[in-house]
């Protein structure tokens, strides 16, 4: 009989944490790309948005484009990662407002 071979998961590097709005999206991606040397115009070409498209969106003002986001995701070789969100003293304060009778 042989041994199941137990894959150990691979270290995940944390790039920007706790990502609840768009804007705060955009300022990861644009942070990231940054660092990886790229700039817009490249990055543009290289995931098939217009370079406009990208300064508006790195700016807080594209409207959105779910598909659009992925090809840049991609081109950066990010992805994102749902995880249970961390509660913070807003949370709490809010929930506890909200239990008052």
């Amino acid at each position: 009989m042989t041994k199941a071979r137990v894959m150990e998961s691979p270290t995940v590097t944390t790039i920007a944490d706790d990502i609840r709005t768009p804007e705060r999206l955009s300022r990861a991606l644009r942070a990231e790309r940054r660092s990886q040397g790229l700039t817009q115009a490249e990055t543009a070409r290289r995931a098939g948005v217009s370079p406009q498209w990208l300064c508006e969106f790195e700016t807080g003002r594209a409207a959105g484009g779910t598909d659009r986001v992925m090809r840049v995701l991609d081109v950066l070789g990010l992805s994102i990662a749902l995880h249970p969100r961390p509660v913070t003293l807003a949370d709490r304060v809010l929930h506890d407002a909200t239990q008052m009778p």
